[in-house]
């Protein structure tokens, strides 16, 4: 018999040990976490898996767990590599647990094998063998030997496989381990270690494309009438492709970026522009202190769809946090934009030459890889409103209804009798209720919580801080001339505080800007407000006083206090494409140039910000416009902050936005572009498709560590646009997307694969439809999740389904109750009530949704299951129970690929054939 030391204490860490002790072998297993060690040794197992707990308990003699590599090691014939390779958002495995094992092997003596039983990329067995010979490890042999273990059935699966996968670089290293196997009855498959890595990658992945096939297959079958389960049955009787993995249902159930990267998001109606560490605050308010996962309601992010070539609002599942305090990428582009991010994180990328685009990890980008970038508005963004009020904004600077004086059109107090102010007065509790009815109508003036209770008409009312002060009317239209103002103040305004006085004010050229003077003071009056106008030795400026009209403008407009904070107002953001060329009209008057470069002919515009906010809201409005600009990034002479400086070159760029120059700068402009014999676009740039261009990567450097690194999860399109309009990609399924990064680095397009990953995403959705198709909306409607896990006979929550299904049904507005027998989902269904009966899940609930085929449903339709739900209807997405049964018993029923009216029941079937190993 061997002595086997195992690395890693997970579920096939402890599958594996404990089957090679029921061998009779001797085996300790290492891990690094001292309360599962301390569990193991008592009995305890941390996670759920038929039969473990016995074969434990059986070979405890054999059987021993420990903290110290160096006993794990000593004397071993065998050392097995057990240990978690998470999916990175790359779609690849994150290795970093492989190469800590390494690290901590201590000298070895004899002629032990290092077997990799994790799953690993392809090539990993490579670097796994030259990092043994750089520690003067040659005595060591390495052998690939994959698991293909299923939870639920994995000590059956040890004992009993289909196959043992053998790689070595060394024949006898491979004959050791086959030997090691011999007393398991089963086909050996000798091959070389990149084989029997792909082995493990292929088969998984070929298994979700049948899971995918069928569940395409079961969505035509519900369209034309025909039954999936006689279709897979049918299907599954011809030799070739045999039964296995033909059962349709809901389908199979990261990487991360600097908090201070930015997404579009769209929630209520609104459309704003945040930092990723500001969203998820404000997702986390209702959630658990510390949380790491939240799964938003009604939030949508602007994202790509490269199926359809449009950018738009798209539905988030859920958004992430986590610790990090390691270095991190910044990924520099040609144009200058930049973002950082974790080595490991996706980006959608191609050649520069076509509009084929696959993934490649932060850490592989090189400088031929060019990166979409977002150029032109949303195809479903909402239109903004044309008028707002003014009052929305009293929080921002600290006022409440009782202290806002209002002047409504006289003709509404005229006509309000004495009597009826009074009753409402005395509501108030006010004092003077009588004699203060008639100052009211006297004056024709009141505070605001008095205009409330009385109910006074404030169409065409003013309101003010103090009787002598300015009153602003109530709402401001948003038209170009508006926009210009916008735009003028974030070139040249600030907003000053003096105790209680707020003074919007413009700061202008003492002499040399008249017409921008005016402009700002006339819009200004003629809106009824005193604009002053005050030159002094540097400036002229113009200034409007007024607390209510600052607070708006600060905190609903949000177009910020002074040139640090400055912004893009988020109203712009749903704003027609007039009214955005108006803002940038606005601020380049007011602060932006245009020169020619090296004399002529060709000409750049030019606008400078120390906001880093303002100078990404400002890439992105260009591009909304079809407009790319080169961003610049330094330092002024002394100046204790970075300058962001846009630049827009290329003739056709500058044409389009000459009504951003004065007018007496328009007319060199055009003759110096006239003069030039070729239009050159700006270099590193290049139109790709209708809804996006490429920027070319320009170089990745390793920056400074974050605390902390965020990540949107996108279903559909698997994208957003972050920061100045780069469009990043977010995770998939492991093993799937393990084998298609594989294809793309290696330069092959998997469009099988690509379509594989979309269907089994689309397929969770359908049951949401199905669920509206019977009850409507789906808001304040009560839904029972039964079964968690991704799939019975274990309570693993990594890639389950529900996780998806709870996240939709709560965006929805639904009351969501799980129930899975083994399964503690915890944090991962906030929001969700968790049950410990399914009779407690179904409880006066509108729909049951069968997610996981546990033994305890197949006799969910009884009576007195329907008695107790408030609509008796069974969405059965994994086809376990009989139609026309349920039916009888009282329910609608709803499958997956199943007619309205079944013809027959299930065949008989034993084992789930949904989830893969």
């Amino acid at each position: 018999m061997s002595r086997i030391g195992i690395f890693g204490a997970g579920w096939v860490g402890v599958v594996t040990g404990a089957c090679f002790a029921e061998l009779g072998h001797e085996v300790v297993i290492r891990d690094v976490l001292p309360e599962r060690v301390d569990a193991l040794r008592e009995g305890g197992l941390p996670f759920h898996e038929p039969e473990l707990t016995d074969l434990v308990e059986r070979n405890a003699e054999r059987l021993a767990f420990t903290l110290d590599p160096s006993e794990a090691a000593a004397g071993a014939d065998f050392l097995y590599v057990c240990v978690g390779t998470p999916p990175t958002y790359a779609g690849d495995a994150d290795l970093s647990y492989v190469w800590s094992v390494l690290d901590d092997l201590p000298g070895l003596e004899g002629n032990p094998v290092l077997v990799m039983k994790s799953t690993v990329p392809v090539g990993t067995g490579e670097k796994v063998r030259a990092a043994l010979d750089a520690r003067g490890l040659e005595h060591v042999g390495y052998v690939s030997n994959p698991e293909f273990l299923s939870e639920g059935t994995a000590v059956r699966d040890f004992m009993s496989p289909d196959r043992i996968v053998v790689g070595a670089f060394d024949q006898s290293d491979g004959d050791r381990v086959e030997e090691l196997h011999a007393s398991l009855e089963a086909p050996v498959v000798r091959s070389d270690v990149a084989s029997a890595e792909m082995i493990k990658l292929a088969a998984n992945a070929f298994l979700m494309t049948r899971i995918s096939f069928i569940n395409e297959i079961a969505n035509v079958c519900e369209l034309v009438g025909a039954d999936v389960q006689e279709v897979a049955r049918g299907i599954g009787l011809d030799h070739r492709l045999g039964p296995h993995f033909l059962r349709a249902g809901i389908g199979y159930g990261g990487s991360c970026l600097d908090g201070r990267e930015t997404v579009m998001t769209r929630r209520g109606g609104r459309i704003r522009l945040q930092s990723l560490e500001a969203l998820f605050e404000e997702l986390a308010l209702d959630s658990p202190e510390g949380a790491e996962v939240v799964w938003p309601e009604d939030l949508e992010v602007l994202a790509w769809d490269p199926m359809s070539d449009e950018l738009r609002f798209s539905v988030v599942s859920s958004a992430t946090r986590r610790a990090w305090g390691k270095p991190m990428l910044e990924v520099h582009t040609k144009l200058g934009r930049r973002v950082r991010c974790t080595p490991d994180h996706p980006f959608v990328v191609s050649n520069g030459e076509d509009s084929s685009f696959n993934t490649k990890p932060a850490s592989e980008l090189t400088a031929r890889d060019w990166l979409p970038l977002a150029q032109s508005a949303p195809a479903n963004a909402f239109v903004a409103s044309d008028e707002l009020d003014v009052l929305e904004g009293l929080d921002a600077v600290g006022l409440a209804e009782a202290d806002i004086i209002v002047r409504p059109d006289p003709r509404v107090l005229a006509s309000t009798s004495p009597g009826s102010i009074r009753r409402a007065l005395d509501v108030l509790d006010h004092p003077r209720a009588a004699g203060r009815s008639y100052e009211i109508r006297y004056a024709n003036a009141l505070r605001l919580l008095e205009a409330r209770e009385i109910g006074v008409d404030l169409a065409g009312a003013t309101f003010g801080t103090a009787r002598n002060g300015t009153y602003v009317p109530g709402s401001f239209e948003l038209d170009d001339r508006f926009w210009r103002i916008v735009g003028l103040y974030l070139a040249e305004g600030h907003c000053s505080v003096d105790g209680g006085r707020h003074r919007l004010q413009w700061s202008f050229h003492p002499t040399g800007e008249p017409d921008l003077v005016r402009e700002v003071a006339g819009y200004w009056r003629a809106a009824g407000l005193p604009a002053s106008v005050r030159t002094g030795d540097t400036t002229t400026s113009v200034s409007v006083s007024s607390r209510i009209l600052a607070g708006w403008w600060l905190g609903t407009l949000g177009a910020g206090s002074d040139c640090y904070t400055k912004r893009l107002p988020d109203l712009i953001w749903s704003a027609s494409d007039d009214h955005k060329r108006a803002l940038l009209a606005g601020m380049w008057r007011g602060d932006g140039s245009w020169s020619f470069i090296n004399g002529g002919p060709s000409v750049v515009l030019e606008y400078g910000t120390v906001s880093r906010q303002l100078a990404d809201g400002l890439l992105r409005l260009l591009g909304d416009l079809g407009v790319a600009a080169r961003l610049k990034v330094g330092r002024t002479a002394k100046s204790t902050v970075d300058t962001y400086w846009l630049v827009i070159s290329g003739a056709n760029q500058i044409e389009d936005l000459l009504p951003l120059v004065p007018r007496a700068g328009r007319k060199p402009i055009r003759d110096s572009l006239g003069r030039q014999s070729k239009r050159i676009a700006p270099t590193g740039y290049r139109l790709t498709t209708d809804a996006v261009s490429s920027v070319r990567v320009r170089e990745v450097r390793v920056v400074e560590p974050a605390d902390s690194v965020y990540s949107l999860e996108v279903p559909g399109p698997h994208t957003f646009v972050t920061t100045g309009g780069l469009i990043l990609h977010n995770c998939f399924p492991k093993d799937a997307s393990a084998l298609k990064q594989l294809a793309s680095n290696s330069g092959y397009h998997f469009q099988l694969l690509s379509a594989v990953i979309e269907v089994n995403e689309l397929q969770k959705r359908r049951v949401v439809a199905k669920l509206q198709k019977h009850l409507g909306k789906l808001r304040g409607k009560r839904v029972a999740l039964l079964g968690l896990a991704f799939k019975p006979n274990t309570d693993d929550m990594r890639e389950a389904p529900s996780i998806v299904l709870a996240s939709r049904l709560l965006a929805e507005g639904a009351e969501v109750r799980g129930w899975d027998p083994v399964a503690s989902p915890g944090h991962l269904m906030n929001g969700v009530t968790l049950c410990e009966t399914v009779a407690e899940a179904v409880k006066d609930a509108d729909a049951a949704v069968i997610v996981t085929e546990w033994d305890e449903l197949r006799g969910l339709a009884t009576p007195e299951v329907g008695d107790s739900m408030r609509n008796p209807l069974i969405v059965d997405g994994r086809n376990i129970l009989d139609p026309e049964a349920v039916r009888r018993a009282g329910f609608a029923y709803e499958g997956i690929g199943r007619p309205t009216s079944a013809l027959s029941g299930l065949p008989e079937t034993t084992e789930p054939e949904h989830e893969l190993a």
